[in-house]
């Protein structure tokens, strides 16, 4: 049975890459419109996932500060997304913000930029399908299939959508995105009807569980909670893997990656705040496992439960798809760059028969597997708080740099009162990896150092071929 991966490139131009033979060339079909990629990029952004799931970590940590957090990062969120269109929008690429910080920045930087980017690829895709597993035993507690097998056909489903021409995956995508909308404007609006809390007094002074008692939250505390929070509002730089498939990409690029920033900003902002208010006892909120579960089941009885269940198993499998479509694009980036030895190249640098990144799902997926089989993914989960920091890191310091480097350079977007948005962004990531645990940055640190083993390599191949 053909896998259609069989269509070598040889590095060219973004968007029209020769093959190897020097026969003819293929290029992504220009089949995406903005809100194609708007659509792709919110099933990245799983709102529903965000407000139910991640949401919990940082509760944990900082309490009804964590409404703080998400109003500090939306107006992070948007910075960098003004960065990245601006970005973006000089020269469209598949690569998504590896290729941005390599077209920009020193090559070392590129490779510890682009593991950081990719290995997002492999472990959160697993733990989403794992999560699948989870809420789907909980809506129908008789199920007697394991949770790795449920996950593992979830995960192959995912992959099989991804390998079909991409405009299959945005429509699924975009159907599930709405019925994750329709669920959060059900939780919303159930918790607006049960109003509980003050919302100045939870926002303004927040309040987190310390051996059981209520607590304010200190400054200390606040501050710790700003990189677990890069996890609530991201995937909306998704966006920037579909950029050459848009019609105009160019031009649109920037359009599309804002309004989603947005988007997700305010649909996942606004539904978390309902639901602490919405909570008749702040203990017993803060101090459950899913804080706004406990929120809906008090406003809307038993049938909440399978209300959250259905919005959250819907919600994981469209991050799963999408994150494996988004991380694809960038994986063929690599071998259309020439990045790797010749043979590799020729593989991930192709094109399936549906205009895809066959290959580069291949490679997401393949290596997904054995997570499946790993008890302890929350460190992953977490440690790709630090992965997400790094990479806007670079971002700041691409969109700083860019204008620097080429002061008259063709800019289709503009970013506004350059350079305050870039020097936000580089700062503010700054301080949130230094807020870091001492064992996440560690993690970063071998990323680091595997990014500058393979720039040295690359030098090497680079010999080889030449």
């Amino acid at each position: 049975m053909s896998t259609g991966l069989d269509t070598p490139l040889e590095g060219g131009t973004r968007g029209a890459a020769t093959l190897a033979d020097g026969s003819k060339t293929h290029e992504f079909r220009k089949s995406l419109g903005v809100w194609h990629v708007v659509g792709l990029a919110m099933a990245d952004v799983s709102p529903t996932m965000a407000v139910l799931l991640l949401t919990g970590g940082v509760v944990s940590i900082s309490g009804t500060f964590t409404i703080g957090a998400c109003l500090i990062l939306s107006a992070v969120v948007v910075l960098i997304a003004l960065c990245l269109g601006e970005l973006a929008a000089r020269n469209p690429s598949a690569g998504g913000m590896y290729s941005i910080v390599k077209d920009v920045l020193p090559a070392p930087i590129a490779w510890i930029t682009l593991l950081n980017y990719l290995f997002q690829g492999v472990f959160i895709p697993a733990a989403l399908v794992l999560g699948i597993a989870v809420f789907l035993k909980d809506l129908v507690p008789g199920l007697s299939v394991s949770s790795e097998l449920v996950a593992f056909i979830a995960l192959m489903a995912a992959g099989l959508i991804a390998l079909t021409r991409v405009e299959v995956g945005a429509w699924t995508t975009a159907i599930m995105v709405v019925v994750e909308v329709a669920v959060l404007g059900i939780i919303t609006v159930a918790a607006v009807l049960n109003w509980n809390q003050d919302i100045v007094a939870v926002t303004m002074a927040p309040v987190h569980v310390v051996d059981g008692h209520l607590v304010p939250v200190t400054f200390a505390i606040a501050i710790t909670a700003l990189a677990p929070a890069f996890n609530i509002i991201n995937g909306y730089d998704a966006t920037l893997g579909f950029a050459e498939e848009m019609h105009d990409g160019r031009r649109q690029i920037a359009k599309a990656v804002v309004i989603t920033a947005i988007l997700a900003s305010f649909l996942i902002t606004v539904p978390f705040t309902a639901a602490v208010v919405a909570a008749p006892d702040l203990l017993a909120f803060l101090t459950s496992p899913a804080p706004v579960v406990y929120s809906v089941e008090q406003a809307l009885g038993p049938s909440a439960k399978a209300i959250v269940d259905v919005g959250v198993i819907i919600a994981l499998f469209n991050g799963a798809l999408s994150l494996i479509m988004y991380f694809a694009r960038g994986v063929f980036a690599t071998g259309r760059d020439r990045l790797w030895p010749a043979a590799v190249n020729d593989k991930l640098g192709s094109l399936n028969k549906h205009g895809v990144p066959g290959w580069g799902v291949v490679v997401l997926v393949v290596p997904a597997i054995p997570l499946l089989f790993v008890s302890q993914l929350d460190w992953l989960i977490i440690f790709a708080g630090t992965m997400i920091a790094a990479v806007y890191f670079c971002i700041g310091l691409a969109a700083l740099w860019s204008r620097i480097k080429d002061k008259d350079g063709v800019r289709p977007f503009r970013m506004p009162l350059w350079p305050l948005p870039a020097l936000a962004v580089t700062l503010f990531t700054a301080f949130a990896l230094a807020q870091q645990e001492s064992q996440f940055l560690i993690g970063e640190l071998v990323l680091a150092i595997a990014g500058l083993g393979l720039f040295v390599l690359s030098r090497m191949w680079s010999q080889t071929k030449a």
